[in-house]
């Protein structure tokens, strides 16, 4: 389930990205309540992570009811 539209998900890839710029460069950066530091460099790449991989309203919605993954078994095949 999306947590993000397009724009909220970019707002907030672009704050992290300005934290981890900052904070790289050895300053501290504010997020919302959360003061960063350069030793939470590793916490700021991950929420990128996270954030690059999260769907977003729009991509549940162009793909409703079009399956996302298709397994395929063996012998189910065509035969020749």
């Amino acid at each position: 389930m999306a947590v993000f539209t397009r724009e909220e998900k970019a707002r907030q890839i672009a704050l992290w990205t300005d934290a981890l710029t900052k904070v790289s460069l050895g300053q501290e950066y504010t997020v919302g309540s959360r003061r960063l530091r350069r030793a939470d460099l590793p916490e700021i790449r991950q929420t990128l992570d996270w954030l690059n991989a999260q769907p977003t309203v729009e991509d549940e919605q162009a793909g409703s009811g079009l399956p996302r993954f298709v397994r395929l078994l063996p012998g189910r095949g065509r035969r020749y």
